[in-house]
């Protein structure tokens, strides 16, 4: 199991990201969430199986690849500590 914070930058909220984030979660066996942040990206969080999170990581990349400019992706600790997925407001 691992566990991938991620920024995504470019035209990101006010598009739908969030909610289309959440829906494509129910395609994979995803937890985490994913919120709009104050200064405009969008910070996602996912735990998963590695092969999960990638394939969650590259449909998200393909289904909003002309809002995403810029991906940054941080590794870390998985900690087990979601239940499901959600956007969070």
């Amino acid at each position: 199991m691992i566990r991938k914070d991620v920024i995504y930058r470019g035209r990101v909220q006010g598009v739908g990201f969030r909610w289309t984030t959440n829906h494509i979660a129910r395609r994979f066996s995803v937890t985490g969430t994913v919120q709009n942040r104050a200064d405009g990206t969008v910070h996602l969080v996912v735990e998963a199986e590695q092969a999960e999170v990638e394939a969650f990581m590259r449909a998200i990349a393909e289904r909003m690849t002309t809002n995403i400019k810029e991906t940054a992706i941080h590794e870390a600790d998985y900690l087990g500590e979601f239940e499901d997925f959600r956007v969070l407001y």
